[in-house]
């Protein structure tokens, strides 16, 4: 986190300076295109080849840190190891008898690593670890586990920071150096207790930044995808906090994936153009809006806390009662909602129940116009925060424990919701039950962009992953007794059961021969039905071909008509190669 962060405090004033796009570095210098194009600062091809060699000695110690880390653990251990010995000499015990000791995980200030261990051990594990917080801010590095440390940590400021000829390698006159709070989180984990996987982890992923900023908005996007537009935030942004769009939960923009071999990649950007541009915007015209497909969304952060959307009205009337006087509280958003419940729904953090309101009135429209009823005074944001300080973030680590949503809402009303493959497909469909809208955002450029599964095999588990908890969903929810005995009977008798199954992700071009043997198509009982299909498709294809030119009677309204079925079959079969 540390080298990522002194990386990032030289390559987001550059893109800024030189307006950068995307400002993924990876994909930035891997593009076949001119860098020079559109450029007009005579420093440019200087302060490029500067960060280009800033970008690779910083991937050359990424890449060397697990021999880093596991050296200085040896020689922790080692040392250890010789204290065990010498306390075994002096108390006159067997020096014959094994030295027993932990092979721990070892940080650079000497202290052992909180998470999961090289060699795992007791509450060192996978899913057996405490939680951490680490926050970074202008190569300021401070760790939380358990422990206070009296520290003060001032968040980022809403004044422009400009930077100078001589503070860095590159000139940053009259550029934004401003960087925004790093935060490193891992919710702890113990046997026994349940971590819901990607929806348990957005959840602790909620709450902790409620604690540390409370920001608004949240965008989710998954560890294989990357912003290609630096500006899809703002668009997002603007239909939330414009007029009339209070009653929008969340901005789901299209997904974009990249494969590594060119004809995939082809037949991807179709598949995906179809079937997350076109239909949902179809589809979902009428509706409350499309659904959340898991990446690549926006989130209002009120809307995940369970609250139906704002009514303007009330809020007139309360603004002419004098209601505005007073500082907000969750009830005046939930009149069902007694303040004596909030540890029943929240859980028993009083920085979170008191983060509600905040949010709730950050995320208002401006209301720069005497027709706005429901909005925000112009430069309310403008506050400076207070800094964070050790308790702040001990509040943050206690909120992402293993034991905090026990006996709360967390997961049934409140946040991603629980019990579904398809977390995010069922937590969409309940903020839409409360009365929210979402939109579809398509950008002129690309918003997000992310790798396809490296593999047929992995595609397939894919989407048999993502249908099958769809029909989980959608099945069990107009008869559950009947899905019930019928997912209880495949579970026991036959193992059949859909789980939660993590997806093969590409590399870059510097390593397509360690994944060269993946792209061979591997064998599974999941492509009998797509090749029977494809094949009867392509050989309806061949005999109407072969019908319409040998035809004994030349209709041309007839042969057109079947030329075109026979060419939207080859849609079909496309189609077919996204299951």
């Amino acid at each position: 986190m540390a080298e990522a962060c002194s990386f990032a405090d030289l390559w987001v004033p550059f893109c800024r300076k030189h307006n950068i796009e995307p400002r993924n570095p990876d994909t930035y210098f891997s593009l076949k295109v001119d860098p020079t194009k559109n450029k007009s600062r005579p420093d440019f091809v200087k302060d490029r080849r500067r960060i280009k060699r800033e970008y690779d000695e910083f991937k050359v110690r990424i890449n060397g840190l697990p021999d880093s880390i596991r050296r200085r653990s040896d020689a922790f251990n080692a040392r250890e190891e010789m204290k065990m010995l010498k306390h075994m000499r002096e108390s006159g015990a067997d020096p014959l008898e094994p030295i027993k000791i932990q092979k721990a995980t070892w940080m650079a200030d000497g202290t052992h690593w909180p998470g999961t261990w090289a060699s795992p051990a007791p509450e060192h594990s996978k899913g057996d670890h405490a939680g951490i917080l680490q926050v970074a801010y202008f190569f300021i590095y401070l760790f939380f586990q358990w422990d206070s440390i009296g520290v003060m940590l001032q968040p980022p400021s809403a004044d422009i920071l400009m930077g100078g000829a001589d503070d860095k390698i590159i000139d940053f006159t009259d550029v934004d150096i401003r960087l925004p709070m790093f935060v490193y989180v891992s919710r702890e984990k113990r046997p026994g207790y349940d971590h819901n996987k990607k929806a348990g982890a957005m959840n602790a992923l909620v709450r902790a930044s409620a604690i540390l900023s409370n920001g608004p908005f949240i965008l989710n996007l998954d560890c294989d995808h990357y912003i290609y537009n630096c500006k899809a935030v703002r668009e997002g942004m603007c239909f939330m906090m414009d007029r009339g769009g209070e009653n929008i939960c969340y901005i789901q923009f299209p997904r974009d994936l990249k494969a590594l071999i060119p004809l995939i990649d082809m037949l991807i950007t179709i598949l995906y153009f179809l079937m997350d541009k076109c239909v949902p915007l179809m589809a979902c015209r009428y509706m409350m809006g499309p659904v959340y497909v898991g990446t690549g969304c926006m989130f209002r952060r009120f809307a995940l806390y369970g609250f139906e959307p704002p009514n303007p009205d009330k809020y007139e009337q309360k603004n002419n009662n004098g209601a505005e006087t007073r500082p907000l509280t969750a009830t005046d958003f939930d009149p069902d909602l007694d303040l004596n419940l909030l540890p029943k729904r929240f859980g028993n953090s009083t920085m979170l129940a008191e983060s509600i309101p905040i949010a709730e009135y950050q995320g208002r429209p401006l209301a720069d116009h005497p027709a706005v009823k429901y909005g925000r005074r112009p430069g309310a944001l403008r506050v400076p925060r207070e800094p964070l300080d050790a308790t702040t973030v001990a509040e943050g680590v206690s909120v992402i424990s293993c034991w905090y949503e026990d006996k709360t809402e967390w997961g049934d009303r409140v946040g991603w919701i629980y019990g579904s493959v398809t977390e995010d497909v069922v937590t969409g469909y309940r903020m839409h039950n409360r009365g929210w809208h979402s939109v579809y955002c398509v950008t002129k450029r690309d918003a997000f962009r992310g790798s396809a599964p490296i593999n047929l095999t992995d595609r397939l588990h894919q989407h048999w992953k993502s249908g099958g908890g769809t029909n989980n969903s959608g099945i069990s929810g107009t008869s559950a007794h009947f899905a019930a005995v019928v997912q209880g009977l495949l579970k026991v008798i036959a193992g059949i059961e859909i789980s939660f199954t993590l997806t093969s992700k590409s590399a870059g071009d510097d390593n397509d021969d360690i994944y060269a043997e993946l792209y061979l198509v591997k064998w599974t009982s999941l492509m009998i039905p797509p090749i029977v299909i494809a094949m009867t498709n392509i050989i309806a294809i061949g005999f109407a071909f072969i019908r319409t030119i040998y035809s004994t009677t030349h209709n041309g309204a007839s042969s057109s008509v079947e030329l075109s079925l026979a060419s939207g079959c080859w849609l079909i079969c496309i189609l077919l190669l996204k299951v």
